[in-house]
């Protein structure tokens, strides 16, 4: 009995809301600084930013990006704006195209000399046969790419890219903490993020 009150006590104190804690700042400045417009959102944080406008499209969905891309390949790209994506799906789905029927002809070749003479080395029909299941594969792969893309374009549609933002990749050299290294630094790449401004 006397271990089960002070774990009894303990509980209840820590079950207890935290009443002398302020409440939480991030959500009360979010509700301060965002307030809708029809077309636009206005930014204004005196901490940060004086004064800010974002334009903000409430219409561009990523479901129908993601459902035009299912139907046609290419028109999600298009729903989201970055049409030049659109001859890169058709180029690829174009390449995986040939790929199938270069293989399902080879393979059809491969089986009827494998009818016509069973003597032969079953090799190269195995070979065909992998090469166009292959094919197949890629094709499956190159749609759900596309169709990937263009969910992933309508997310980061209204994504808010500021000049003052920037990361750059660079060569590094960095200290090696390994006593008994011999060069006492390997070398890496950094990749540094600068905001500029106020």
């Amino acid at each position: 009995m006397s271990k089960i009150l002070p774990a009894l006590l303990i509980l209840c104190c820590l079950s207890i809301p935290a009443l002398a804690q302020e409440p939480d700042t991030v959500t009360a400045v979010l509700d301060s600084i965002y307030s809708l417009g029809e077309e636009e959102i206005f930014v204004a944080d005196s901490l940060y930013v004086d004064s800010l406008i974002t334009r903000f499209d409430e219409s561009h969905s990523p479901m129908k990006a993601t459902l035009y891309a299912l139907v046609l390949p290419g028109m999600g790209q298009a729903y989201n704006k970055k049409y030049y994506k659109i001859p890169i799906v058709w180029a690829a789905l174009g390449g995986v195209g040939y790929a199938i029927s270069f293989n399902t002809q080879k393979y059809r070749e491969a089986r009827d000399e494998f009818v016509v003479d069973p003597s032969q080395d079953e090799r190269a029909l195995k070979y065909w046969r992998r090469n166009l299941e292959l094919s197949y594969i890629g094709l499956v792969v190159v749609y759900a790419l596309q169709t990937l893309d263009a969910y992933v374009d309508a997310q980061l549609y209204n994504w808010n890219v500021n000049e003052n933002l920037s990361m750059g990749v660079a060569p590094s050299l960095q200290p090696l903490m390994h006593p008994a290294s011999l060069t006492g630094q390997s070398v890496g790449i950094t990749c540094s993020l600068k905001i500029r401004g106020k």
